[in-house]
C-alpha cells in the first residue's frame, strides 16, 4: 500500500502514527467510549463490595437462625421436648427457624421500605406482616411435624393453636432483630455522623436518584427502577448530587421532585417518594421543610395539600 499524502487528507482529518486517518468526531466517539467504559469499572468496584457484605451478612443471619433452632430442639417449647428424637427434633426445629428466616424477613424488609422505622404506622405494620407471615410458617411446621411424628395427629391440635403458637415465636424473633439492628443502625449513624468530609469529590451519581439512605458504611441509592449499596459516607454521596434536595434525617437525603406526599406531623413526618418508599423526618428536620416549602406551616397539613 502507498503511504497516504498529506496533501491528500481532506481538512478536519487527522493522519495518526498508523498511517490511519481520522475526525475529531471519531476522536469524541472513542473519547465517550473510553469514559463509559471507566465509569463501568469505578462502580463495579462498590457494587463487587456491597455483594460480599450482603453474601457476609447473609451467612452471619443463617449461622444465628441455625444456632436459635439448636436452642429451641433443647428447650422444647409447646411440648416439643417430649416428641422425642433429638435427630428429628433439630431437623424440625433448624428447618423451621430458616423458613421463618425467609418468611419474616421478607415481611420485615417489605416493611421497613414502605414505613419509617420505629413509626406507629411502621410497628402496626410489622405486626401484621408478622401474622401474615405465620400462616404459610404454621401451616408448612404443622405438615412436617404431622410427618415426624404420626402420633401427633391423634392428639388433634386445632390448627388456630398451632398457629398462635407460631406466631407467638414470629413476634418474639421480629422484635428481637428489630432491636438489634436498631441499635446497630444507632451505633453506625453516630459514628460517621460526625465525619468531616475530606478527600476528592467523586463523580457525580448517574441516573435519577430519588434519595440516599445511609446504610452502615454504605450508602443506598433509590432510584424509580430500584436501589443499589454504594460504599461511601453519606456527606460525601450529598455533595456528588446535581438535583435539588434535603437532609430530612440523619441518615436521609431526599430529592425535592421525588416526593408526592407528605404523612403525619412534626413527632411522626414521613415523605412518600415517587417509587413508593417512604423516607423518615427527623424532628429538627421539619423547620427546613417548612422554610423549602415542602410542608406547611400547619404541621398537619403538607404544603401541596395531600395527607
Amino acid at each position: 500500500m502507498k503511504p497516504h499524502d498529506p496533501s491528500q487528507i481532506p481538512a478536519g482529518r487527522r493522519n495518526f502514527a498508523n498511517g490511519r486517518t481520522g475526525s475529531p468526531s471519531g476522536e469524541r466517539a472513542s473519547l465517550v467510549a473510553v469514559t463509559a467504559l471507566e465509569e463501568s469499572v469505578s462502580r463495579a468496584i462498590p457494587s463487587v463490595a456491597a455483594f460480599r457484605r450482603m453474601a457476609t451478612l447473609s451467612l452471619r443471619w443463617i449461622g444465628l437462625t441455625v444456632a436459635a433452632g439448636a436452642l429451641l430442639a433443647i428447650l422444647g417449647p409447646f411440648g416439643s421436648y417430649m416428641n422425642g428424637g433429638p435427630i428429628r427434633l433439630l431437623s424440625y426445629w433448624i428447618g423451621a427457624m430458616l423458613l421463618g428466616l425467609v418468611l419474616y424477613g421478607s415481611a420485615y424488609r417489605i416493611v421497613s421500605a414502605r414505613a419509617a422505622f420505629g413509626s406507629r404506622i411502621w410497628l402496626g405494620a410489622l405486626v401484621g406482616a408478622t401474622l401474615l407471615a405465620s400462616i404459610p410458617e404454621a401451616l408448612v411446621t404443622r405438615a412436617v411435624a404431622f410427618w415426624l411424628w404420626p402420633e401427633l395427629m391423634q392428639l388433634r391440635l386445632p390448627l388456630p393453636v398451632w398457629f398462635a403458637q407460631t406466631a407467638t415465636i414470629g413476634m418474639i424473633a421480629m422484635a428481637g432483630v428489630g432491636f438489634a439492628l436498631r441499635r446497630s443502625a444507632s451505633a453506625s449513624r453516630d459514628d460517621l455522623a460526625g465525619l468531616p468530609s475530606t478527600g476528592p469529590i467523586v463523580a457525580p451519581l448517574g441516573g435519577d436518584v430519588l434519595a440516599l439512605q445511609m446504610e452502615d458504611h454504605y450508602v443506598r441509592v433509590h432510584r424509580s427502577t430500584g436501589s443499589e449499596l454504594i460504599l461511601m459516607p453519606l456527606g460525601r454521596a450529598i455533595e456528588t448530587m446535581q438535583a435539588e434536595g434535603l437532609r430530612t434525617h440523619r441518615s436521609w437525603w431526599v430529592a425535592t421532585h421525588a416526593v408526592t406526599s407528605v404523612h403525619g406531623n412534626a413527632r411522626s413526618m414521613r415523605l412518600l417518594l415517587s417509587n413508593g418508599v417512604a423516607a423518615p423526618v427527623a424532628r429538627s428536620a421539619v423547620t427546613r421543610l417548612k422554610a423549602a416549602g415542602w410542608v406547611a406551616h400547619d404541621e398537619n397539613r403538607p404544603a401541596d395539600g395531600k395527607r
